[in-house]
């Protein structure tokens, strides 16, 4: 579909994890050429907005963020003519949007596998038809021609940039790290976490590491949520390794599987030749999970949406 721009909406001043995934759409959509703009969920960013735009918003809840329980408390307008790509965001708001103009976006889980209704684009990326969802994965903030050349580190720093954590419902990966850091003892491999650090200097620390494997914790690894972390440490030129088996789909005959044990000591193993080698085995196979393909899958949505 043509879309007059492209709106994402909200998380451009207020901090959430979710902003770098607002961040991606935009600043990968101006690489691309498209006309997009990137305004914060107030009302007043309602004269943004016209007939023909592609709104992207996500309705997430934290310290910055509060909950939205009533219509009344969303400040994006809904407008005829209008076409809306909503995350996580309430019944009591998205079934006010004329259906041809809606597309609900969700991260990749295993258990939207076998849906009535699924379309299967490519490995965890499924169109379902009966609910105008769109699954996928993330990915990488790279353009595919913007990935990093392999780079093979004999330093013992591993350099993890993001969130050690866990939640009342116990999704978090707080006993995996500590089993991860327990594992790096081993070969006398030092754990740094970073947070709040721009992109650039996420992609700087990244390289700078020995590894950079996405490890996740139990829950995450049940349900086969695929971290951004996988996408974009592997764009930025490391080898990626993590606990999650949908990888495996993705990464086919170029993927690291075992327990963290495991795969520690297989990735640890390479030498550099070998190392580069599957790094650039990994980029090709991941190039299908940038935000570009993200807004392709998008807009491919649409298309069907409209031609019901």
């Amino acid at each position: 579909m043509q879309f007059n721009k492209i709106i994402i909406w909200g998380l451009k001043n207020k901090w959430h994890t979710h902003r770098f995934i607002h961040q991606a759409f935009y600043e990968n959509a101006k690489k691309l050429n498209y006309k997009v703009i990137w305004v914060e969920d107030e009302k007043a960013n309602s004269k943004f907005i016209a007939v023909g735009d592609l709104v992207i918003y996500s309705e997430v809840v934290g310290k910055m963020v509060p909950e939205k329980n009533n219509f009344e408390d969303y400040n994006l307008p809904i407008i005829e003519g209008v076409y809306y790509c909503l995350h996580a965001v309430k019944d009591i708001f998205s079934t006010k949007i004329n259906s041809k103009h809606l597309l609900h976006l969700e991260k990749y889980q295993n258990d939207f596998d076998n849906l009535v209704g699924n379309e299967i684009w490519r490995a965890a990326v499924i169109y379902n038809h009966n609910s105008q969802t769109l699954y996928q994965p993330w990915g990488t903030d790279l353009l595919y021609s913007e990935f990093k050349r392999p780079v093979f580190r004999n330093n013992n720093f591993i350099f993890w940039v993001g969130s050690v954590w866990n939640n009342k419902f116990n999704q978090g990966n707080i006993s995996a790290i500590v089993d991860f850091k327990k594992s790096l003892l081993k070969y006398n491999l030092r754990f740094i976490q970073l947070r709040f650090i721009p992109n650039i200097l996420n992609i700087f620390f990244i390289r700078l590491s020995r590894i950079a494997p996405a490890v996740v914790g139990d829950w995450q690894a049940e349900f086969d949520y695929l971290p951004c972390r996988m996408f974009k440490n592997i764009s930025y030129g490391h080898v990626g390794f993590s606990n999650v088996k949908k990888f495996k789909d993705i990464l086919s005959g170029a993927c690291i599987e075992g327990n963290i044990d495991e795969m520690l000591e297989k990735v640890l193993k390479l030498n550099e030749s070998e190392y580069k080698n599957l790094v650039f085995r990994q980029q090709e196979l991941i190039k299908n999970y940038t935000y570009q393909k993200a807004l392709e899958n998008i807009f491919r949505a649409f298309d069907i949406i409209q031609n019901k």
